[in-house]
């Protein structure tokens, strides 16, 4: 069942995402006009984005994909600080988890896009106030070096809690993952609302990570590819090898400290006579 649901659920991203793409790239300006309703012209600023109830309440969303995150985690760095224990969560399961985390909001939309595609964020274009031109989302290169707009990394760390809406029993499944893509639109909106992405930041952040994390789903969890026991077993081979290393790496640091010990205190009993002869 969670694999039809995967599959329909990535090429319904796809689909969409070439609709999303066309539409934005054909009318860009829909991300000006958008961003435009919630910028005050005459203070030249996003206001809500000052509020402290509303970065309250940012705050607080930003840290629920992590708390849902954190007990995948807590089993993966046992096992590796105590190979030989048995993972209190699937194996699977915690790779999905932190698996669909690192390569979608890690790594595909804050290291790979935010980082590199350049695009400025509304508070810095020159429509509000800003200096920098206006890009449409498709044209990379632009006045932002770093931390730029395109994705929105808030957005995508949102809409990734439909990975472990994916886990939801059979019958729940459907509200869980419900649940998951109203909660990504609530944190986008809030980041529009604040000047600080584009109506497309945040549509290709909620389409590209919950695409990931279906296709690692389908990688991961599908009953034909899923075996829980040679994975664990790769994760304590890998936790081994790990526990090697960092052993020699010590054993080498501290033959080195020990040589340079020996070294020193030859040193100081030379000059100790040197200054006796004086």
């Amino acid at each position: 069942m969670g694999v039809y649901v995967a599959r329909g659920w990535l090429f319904a991203c796809l689909a969409l995402g070439v609709v999303a793409g066309g539409v934005l790239a054909a009318y860009p300006h829909i991300d000006v006009e958008v961003a435009r309703l919630f910028f005050d012209g005459d203070a030249a600023m996003f206001p809500v984005s000052i509020t402290y109830e509303w970065n309250l309440i940012r705050q607080l969303a930003n840290w629920i994909p992590f708390l849902l995150l954190v007990p995948a985690l807590f089993a993966l760095l046992r096992k590796i600080a105590f190979p030989e224990t048995k993972m209190v969560i699937a194996p699977s399961v915690v790779v999905f988890l932190v698996g669909s985390f690192i390569v979608g909001p890690g790594l595909t939309s804050n290291l790979l896009l935010k980082e590199n595609w350049g695009r400025p964020r509304p508070m810095q274009v020159q429509q509000f106030a800003g200096t920098a031109d206006f890009k449409p989302w498709w044209q990379p290169g632009g006045a932002c070096e770093r931390n730029c707009s395109f994705v929105s990394g808030e957005s995508s760390q949102a809409f990734w809690v439909a990975a472990p809406a994916m886990l939801a029993p059979p019958q729940l499944r459907p509200f869980a993952l419900g649940g998951a893509v109203v909660f990504g639109t609530a944190v986008g909106a809030m980041r529009i609302v604040f000047g600080r992405h584009f109506v497309s930041d945040v549509v290709f952040a909620g389409l590209i990570t919950i695409a990931i994390v279906m296709a690692l789903y389908l990688l991961l969890m599908a009953p034909i590819r899923r075996n829980d026991a040679r994975m664990e077993k790769m994760i304590e081979r890998g936790a081994v090898g790990l526990h090697r290393n960092v052993g020699a790496l010590l054993s080498g640091a501290g033959t080195l400290l020990a040589r340079a010990g020996n070294t020193l205190r030859q040193t100081g009993h030379h000059l100790h006579k040197r200054t006796a002869c004086l």
